[in-house]
């Protein structure tokens, strides 16, 4: 915690009053910037902080490039020691971040740091290792496209691994809280590779997998490993995270972990927990004006409850849910999943045809986010482009085909086939959503519209009543009243058949 004279963070000390750093007592010949600089870091207790932030604090009223920021962190590296560069950590597409091994009494605040390491196998050739280096370069270079974590740096990674047995206890000196560790094994012209993801605190392994392939294709293995590595990472990540959180005393509660604690709310199938959530949003808001995740899921809390037809939390949850957007995007434009939920709400609200293009910008970004593929293939959905629907559900599918939340992505698929007129496709890709999870009302939707569509009516209006169990006040004129608002396509594409099935006009 930073004091009015004095802070100490590991081995340095700062004296706010002399504005001088101090490592292991010997003061650090740092200029102006170079100890404003460092302050800024410490505040930010181990959380990312933007190059604009860093550059308003260094040049107060003063517009500069962004290469002078460059310099000054390249010389406070230097004046920290050799192992700067694994002091001052780069964020990729934000700014810096301050990795300092804290008291016993202290955890790091914010997202978590994530290392990649490639393991050397004994024995292994250069060809197994440089196949093993390529692969964590990939691996990295997706991961750092999400903004809900750091990644360590190529570099700083590989000065772990060349730590050998000791690279975990230099990982937690760095403040690293998960550690993926990937490995390859050769025999013939097939290649094995092992992944799996570590805590850094207990080492319990919360992620392992092999994957199998051949040496004379190697630069679509690695593409195929890193798709399936970066699906699974994310989820198991985010799990973890929630759970450290809920071990957390609420009063030791941050942004970030008030955010994580209503995301369990936000994605649950059921509405039960909503205002819980909001309230939790809020207060992550309040602590972190600048934190723009936890506007965009309250926005996308009251765009649940309006496409549910659910009742209002509010004087108008529609007003409350394009303000929230808003003012998301104001604050976190940067993040991906941001202008994805932004660009969906709003498209979803407001008729807004341009957030379409928000949606495959959100895509083009960071192509490996199953929430972003999937907001995406909703919104292309309901714009009546279903090929392009089913392309981003089912990149969703395959690259995290455990999820728990798998089933949004299989009945997104069946939704997409059954606008492509492939009605028997899209009832097996409803059936596989169901087998996973039983109590989504859109599946039974499309499960009714193909029904009657291939003339099994009995089974028609088996969906139309299980629909009705677990919505009771959904109609057909709530139905129709949504689709005049946002011209859905899949809306009209239902609605002839779930009439002929039974479905109650009022």
């Amino acid at each position: 915690m930073l004091g009015a004279m004095g802070t100490t963070l590991g081995p340095f000390t700062l004296d706010h009053e002399r504005r001088q750093l101090m490592r292991d007592g010997r003061t650090l010949a740092l200029g102006q910037r170079g100890y404003v600089l460092f302050e800024t870091l410490a505040e930010a207790g181990g959380a990312a902080v933007s190059k604009d932030t860093l550059m308003e604090r260094a040049w107060p009223g003063l517009v500069v490039e962004e290469s002078n920021l460059s310099v000054q962190i390249s010389a406070l590296r230097r004046a920290l020691g050799a192992d700067g560069d694994s002091i001052v950590i780069t964020v990729p597409r934000i700014g810096y971040r301050l990795v300092v091994r804290p008291p016993s009494s202290e955890t790091l605040r914010g997202p978590p740091l994530i290392a990649v390491l490639p393991v050397l196998n004994q024995g292994s050739g250069d060809e197994e290792n440089d196949f093993s280096d390529g692969t964590v370069d990939d691996v990295i270079t997706a991961l750092s496209r999400f903004k809900t974590f750091a990644v360590l740096s190529r570099s700083a990674s590989f000065a772990l691994r060349d730590r050998g047995s000791n690279a975990a206890t230099a990982a937690r000196e760095l403040g690293v809280r998960y550690i993926l560790e990937v490995g390859v094994r050769r025999r013939a012209d097939r290649l094995r590779v092992t992944a799996q993801l570590l805590s850094a605190d207990v080492g319990a392994a919360l992620f392992a997998e092999s994957y199998d392939g051949s040496a004379s294709e190697v630069f679509a293995f690695q593409d195929r490993i890193t798709q399936a590595v970066v699906g699974v990472i994310e989820p198991a990540i985010r799990t973890a995270e929630i759970e450290r959180v809920r071990r957390k005393p609420p009063e030791s509660l941050d942004a970030y972990d008030l955010f994580l604690k209503a995301l369990p709310m936000v994605y649950a199938p059921t509405p039960q927990r909503h205002e819980e959530a909001l309230a939790l949003l809020q207060k992550s808001a309040e602590l972190d004006p600048s934190f723009g995740l936890p506007l965009a899921y309250a926005a996308w809390i009251y765009e649940k409850r309006i496409s549910a037809r659910l009742p209002s939390l509010g004087n108008s949850d529609h007003d409350n849910c394009i303000a929230l957007a808003h003012a998301a995007l104001k604050v976190g434009r940067s993040d991906p999943i941001v202008r994805a939920i932004c660009s969906f709400v709003l498209y979803r609200l407001e008729r807004n045809a341009a957030m379409l293009e928000g949606l495959r910008e959100a895509v083009r970004e960071n192509p490996n986010n199953v929430v972003i593929l999937n907001l995406s293939g909703i919104g292309h959905q309901m714009s009546g482009d279903a090929d392009e629907a089913l392309r981003c559900r089912r990149r969703a599918y395959e690259l995290s085909p455990s999820a728990p939340d798998a089933y949004v992505s299989l009945h997104g698929m069946g939704a997409a086939e059954m606008m492509r007129g492939n009605l028997e496709t899209a009832v097996q890709w409803c059936l596989r959503s169901l087998a996973t999870f039983n109590e989504w009302p859109f599946t039974y939707m499309t499960l009714a519209t193909c029904y009657e569509r291939l003339g099994r009516m009995d089974d028609a209006r088996a969906m139309v009543r299980r629909l009705r169990e677990l919505n009771p006040t959904l109609t057909l004129t709530a139905l129709e009243e949504g689709v005049d608002r946002c011209d859905d396509a899949y809306g009209l594409a239902v609605i002839p058949s779930l009439r002929a099935a039974g479905l109650p006009e009022r």
